[in-house]
């Protein structure tokens, strides 16, 4: 497998340095940023496969740089913050961010969820064939999805969370079955994490997300995904 290139967006250049350490002790290459605008110049010119992005960071935010990254890549980004605001979280997560770490921070925990982040889901059998539903379609080869033929753009957990619920249609998704699959956790870190990548991905898919017609909450328990009815 190539070696995978991880932007750590961080002003404190000592943080910074602790976590390159341990990364590059995985096997990870690591590229440095200490401001936000840096950070976006980044992404456009290297590419890289996940990013640790700071929100307090001279220059722009975090947020603002989260939502400029996610208008060009679909990598996964992990938020690292002293800030423990609940809020904060979720508008990390609604602006497109994977997961959310606050400081101080375990760097094995940190590894963990770089290694959780970056790894796919695995495809059973044959290749996987495109899905359509409604005026959705799915091509997981490409991982791509266009909704009434125009492309839309959903981060790697979008797009791994509306493929695993639309290959399970009509069945009860479990949080914990998706923390496991998706996420890679045994345990359920915060549902609110789940919650908002369903209220991403319906406002991306659904025509009307406050009624959605394809991602059904089941009190409680987790979602059912539900495919139109063919006409006979």
């Amino acid at each position: 497998m190539a070696e995978q290139t991880i932007l750590v967006v961080e002003d404190d250049e000592e943080i910074r340095d602790i976590i390159r350490v341990y990364l590059e002790a995985h096997q990870f290459r690591v590229i440095g940023a200490g401001r936000g605008d840096e950070a976006v110049r980044l992404v456009e010119t290297m590419q890289p496969d996940l990013l640790i992005l700071d929100v307090l960071l001279p220059g722009k935010d975090g947020f603002e740089v989260c939502k400029e990254v996610r208008a060009m890549s679909s990598a996964p980004i992990l938020f690292l913050s002293c800030k423990k605001d609940e809020q904060d979280k979720i508008t990390g997560l609604e602006l497109g961010g994977d997961d959310y770490i606050t400081k101080p921070f375990s760097p094995n925990e940190l590894i963990a969820r770089v290694k959780a982040n970056l790894r796919r889901p695995h495809l059973s059998g044959e290749a996987p064939n495109r899905m359509r539903f409604g005026a959705v379609e799915l091509d997981p080869a490409s991982r791509s999805v266009t909704v009434n033929r125009s492309e839309v753009t959903l981060s790697r957990k979008e797009f791994d969370l509306l493929y695993y619920l639309a290959r399970h249609p009509g069945r009860t998704v479990t949080h914990e079955e998706l923390f496991r699959e998706i996420w890679d956790q045994e345990m359920i870190n915060d549902t609110r994490t789940i919650i908002v990548h369903v209220s991403n991905l319906r406002k991306k898919i659904e025509t009307d997300p406050a009624n959605p017609k394809h991602i059904i909450n089941v009190h409680g328990v987790g979602y059912k995904f539900i495919l139109p009815l063919q006409k006979v």
